[in-house]
């Protein structure tokens, strides 16, 4: 089984079939996206996700997800950083490029016999696989990271370093199946807007440790090292209270 395959299969095997059905279409649109020939014939009945601007962050996260689910690729990090998706229609390609411009991602689009959109950076696909909710396969994409950057550091890591970095990835997927659970449960709309935040960048820096993520927040939104704990052990034991 490739990798791909894999991930598909762990996200096919938590698919939710009783899910809002307009999150259900969203993935429908996102399976089109890849197969129509031209991107008009979607109008008609996918208007309201032609603006980008008006899509929620969970419906351009299920949108991705069709994406994926019909022509995306991660290629065996064993092998290589890569994920792409495929289009038989450029203006398709392009939605979805501006798609995952929105949440940062740097991707980029190519011609081959398809129109490909693909992006190369492993802290990226990491990223994705958090948002496709793979996130047994983004642990063990995380571990062979570890050990390709362990065997090409000029500088070894010692045994206590790699240690600490799979302890990270370890609390970080017990942190993000958590605010799934909170999420899958509907109840992540009536956390507080610090819980909120918190999990946003938990999901944006699905493996970074908690001071990494401190360091990307700044100005009123400024939370330590400490406080991020603190809120994220709190979801934790919000998504242990979910029956």
């Amino acid at each position: 089984m490739s990798f791909s395959e894999q991930v598909r299969e762990e996200i096919l095997k938590f698919y939710d079939k009783n899910k809002d059905p307009y999150l259900i279409k969203a993935e429908k649109f996102g399976e089109y996206l890849t197969q129509v020939q031209y991107k008009n014939d979607l109008l008609y009945d996918f208007s309201d996700y032609f603006d980008i601007s008006k899509l929620s962050e969970e419906e351009i996260k299920t949108v991705i997800k069709g994406v994926f689910l019909s022509s995306g690729c991660i290629v065996n990090p064993n092998n290589d950083y890569r994920f792409e998706a495929s289009f038989k229609n450029k203006s398709c390609a392009e939605y979805f490029l501006d798609l995952l411009s929105l949440l940062d991602f740097t991707p980029k689009l190519i011609k081959r016999q398809k129109y490909v959109v693909y992006f190369k950076e492993s802290e990226q696909i990491s990223y994705m696989l958090s948002l496709l909710e793979a996130n047994k396969s983004m642990l063990q994409f995380e571990e062979i990271r570890v050990i390709k950057d362990v065997n090409n550091s000029k500088n070894r890591m010692t045994n206590c370093e790699i240690a600490n970095m799979t302890k990270t990835v370890n609390s970080a997927l017990v942190q993000l199946d958590a605010i799934k659970k909170i999420k899958d449960k509907g109840r992540f709309s009536i956390l507080s807007d610090k819980l909120k935040y918190t999990a946003s960048l938990r999901e944006k820096y699905p493996t970074a440790t908690l001071e990494e993520i401190s360091s990307k927040t700044d100005g009123k939104n400024k939370v330590s090292k400490s406080g991020l704990k603190h809120r994220l052990d709190k979801l934790i034991q919000i998504s242990k209270e979910i029956e």
